[in-house]
């Protein structure tokens, strides 16, 4: 599984193109995601993912580690982002991902703003 979130990672987030496509493919869409205080369905979701794309320029993800109970799969990532106005944000990452056929569900996650402008902190859900 830690393949699968790594091309997840590259294909989705790491890809400074917003393509819906591959996001259909990868996520279900019954798809829920809890980031700190907020919560997000697939729709918002999408547009998370839209508005990242408009903000940012390049963004390189690292899995610190991880673990696989069947289904789901736990990282520790660092995501570093670097913005269209030229500033650079990194945020640690703690997430727990549920996966059924083939798709992401569910994902459960903290994000911590490490490095950058606090208007940021929010990256990780913002829509």
């Amino acid at each position: 599984m830690k393949h699968f979130i790594r091309q997840v990672f590259k294909e989705v987030l790491e890809n400074p193109v917003f393509d819906e496509l591959l996001i259909e493919k990868y996520f279900s869409k019954e798809y829920i995601q809890f980031v700190n205080h907020s919560q997000l369905n697939y729709e918002e979701f999408v547009l998370h993912i839209k508005k990242l794309k408009e903000k940012v320029t390049e963004q390189k993800l690292e899995i610190i580690n991880y673990a696989e109970n069947g289904t789901v799969i736990f990282t520790n990532h660092i995501a570093k982002s670097k913005l269209k106005d030229g500033s650079k944000v990194v945020h640690k990452v703690l997430a727990e991902f549920t996966i059924q056929s083939h798709q992401i569900i569910r994902c459960d996650e903290l994000t911590l703003l490490v490095e950058g402008n606090h208007t940021e902190k929010d990256l990780g859900s913002e829509k």
